[in-house]
């Protein structure tokens, strides 16, 4: 469970407050990105196999936002996720 003063929290609750998320393979959301970033502790989302890159998270629908596994399982319950089947 994320402390109050996370070093990961910088005002997403403005944009990920309550929203439904989707854990997806990584697949960007247009043709001119080739890698996100999660949305807290910035690890990096990729389709191709290099270090310590993701290839599963959390994503918004429009598959704009990510977030990490762990970053997820920290701050669910603090930003009201649901998860879409």
């Amino acid at each position: 469970m994320a402390e109050k003063q996370d070093w990961r929290l910088r005002n997403q609750q403005g944009y990920l407050q309550g929203v439904r998320l989707y854990r997806r393979q990584y697949k960007p959301a247009s043709d001119q990105n080739d890698h996100d970033h999660c949305e807290f502790c910035f690890a990096k989302f990729m389709q191709t196999d290099a270090q310590d890159v993701l290839h599963v998270g959390y994503c918004t629908q429009d598959r704009y936002r990510w977030i990490c596994i762990p970053c997820f399982d920290d701050f669910h319950d603090r930003f009201a996720w649901t998860v879409a089947n």
